[in-house]
């Protein structure tokens, strides 16, 4: 079996993100709520994860040993890596910055976008009753009945 880059649906992930995003989430829990409105958390584990090694798997049972490799070697170094991010990400709370935007998911609300007004059209042209709501489930029914 061909596993070529272009096959892949996210085959495999850096585990050293999860462990960020765990890491970011119990010193949150030491701020006040009102300055945890102003953090980005997207930018502090950026911050912090420019500064860790990448822990690569492609498999559960790699996922694990991973996990096991971090939590022994690089736990310190992890919560070490956040608490500068936090500081280096608060010295300038009005930063303006552009996400960068994941093409699936863009793709994805672009979907459902053209699946609403498709669906506001339907139900004006009298095609599906207003009471009924289109869905990928039921899109192909519904095409199909418009074409025979």
């Amino acid at each position: 079996m061909n596993h070529s880059l272009e096959d892949k649906a996210k085959t495999y992930i850096n585990v050293m993100e999860d462990l960020v995003d765990q890491e970011i989430k119990k010193q949150l829990e030491f701020y006040p709520k009102n300055l945890k409105n102003y953090i980005n958390e997207i930018e502090v584990a950026t911050y912090a994860l420019n500064r860790l090694p990448s822990l690569y798997a492609s498999s559960i049972l790699g996922k694990e040993k991973q996990k096991r490799i971090a939590n022994k070697q690089y736990q310190s170094q992890i919560h070490l890596a956040v608490r500068q991010a936090f500081a280096a990400i608060q010295r300038d709370p009005l930063r303006k910055s552009n996400p960068i935007l994941c093409e699936k998911m863009v793709q994805n609300e672009q979907a459902k976008t053209m699946l609403k007004k498709s669906e506001i059209i339907l139900k004006k042209s009298g095609v599906i009753s207003p009471y009924q709501n289109l869905s990928w489930d039921n899109l192909y029914r519904v095409i199909r009945g418009l074409l025979t």
